[in-house]
This record gives structure tokens, C-alpha cells and sequence, in this order.
């Protein structure tokens, strides 16, 4: 229930809402554009340096606030082991690859969300890290 919920409420946007939205896109500033993606870029690079770091080579996106990581070499029989593994040893929550390919290229990946307070993001990193 509460997931039908979301879909109907946060997922599925009302029109009348979807119009004003497009309205304060078309509205706003092109500077606001590109400092955001400015910020995005700098959230992703800190992102993927750290998994970099950690030996999970990240796959860099060029649009997206969520980065797929190489897991293969942590321990696990499945992505999932894997995604609990990484949230066990590091406090830092991703989603198994798996979800998101109907194939098992999936498998070996995690999906980890930048999109985060900086602060939040650069413990992230930090934890990220110092895993072995």
C-alpha cells in the first residue's frame, strides 16, 4: 500500500502540477542550469574517485545523480551480499546492480546515489575509502 501510495503521489505527478513545473523551468535562468550541473559534476567526480580508490571502478555517468560501481571483487554470491557487504563494512547504502538490467550484467554492479549534502557525501567518500 504505502508503495502504490508514493507512485500515485511523488512518482505520478497531477498535471496541474506538471504545467507549473514546466513553467518555472522555462522561467528559470539558464546560470541555474549550469551551476547545477557545475555541482552534480563535483558531487559524481567525488563519488567515483573514492569507489576508484576502493578498487570498485565506477562506470562515470554523464547525466545521471547515480554512479554503477564495480563490486566483483567483494565477497558474495549475489548482488545483494554484495550491496550488505559494502553497507556492513562502510555504513554506505547501494542497490544491487541487478535491479536494473534483465540480464546477469548486473550482477557485479551497485548503484550508489551523489545526490546528497555534501557533507553527507564526503563521509560517504571518506568511508568508502578506507575499506580494504
Amino acid at each position: 500500500m504505502i508503495g502504490y501510495m508514493n507512485d500515485l503521489i511523488y512518482v505520478c505527478a497531477p498535471a496541474p502540477l506538471q504545467y507549473g513545473v514546466a513553467m518555472g523551468l522555462q522561467e528559470t535562468a539558464p546560470s541555474f542550469y549550469s551551476g547545477l550541473s557545475e555541482e552534480y559534476a563535483k558531487k559524481r567526480d567525488r563519488i567515483c574517485g573514492a569507489l576508484q580508490k576502493a578498487g570498485l571502478t565506477p562506470h562515470i555517468p554523464q547525466g545521471a545523480y547515480y554512479v554503477l560501481a564495480d563490486v566483483s571483487r567483494l565477497p558474495g554470491e549475489s548482488g545483494k551480499e554484495k550491496a550488505m557487504h559494502l553497507l556492513s563494512r562502510t555504513g554506505v547504502a547501494g542497490v544491487p546492480g541487478a535491479a536494473f538490467f534483465h540480464s546477469e550484467e548486473g550482477h557485479n554492479l551497485i548503484r550508489l546515489c551523489f545526490a546528497k549534502r555534501d557533507a553527507e557525501l564526503e563521509e560517504a567518500a571518506r568511508r568508502i575509502e578506507r575499506m580494504e
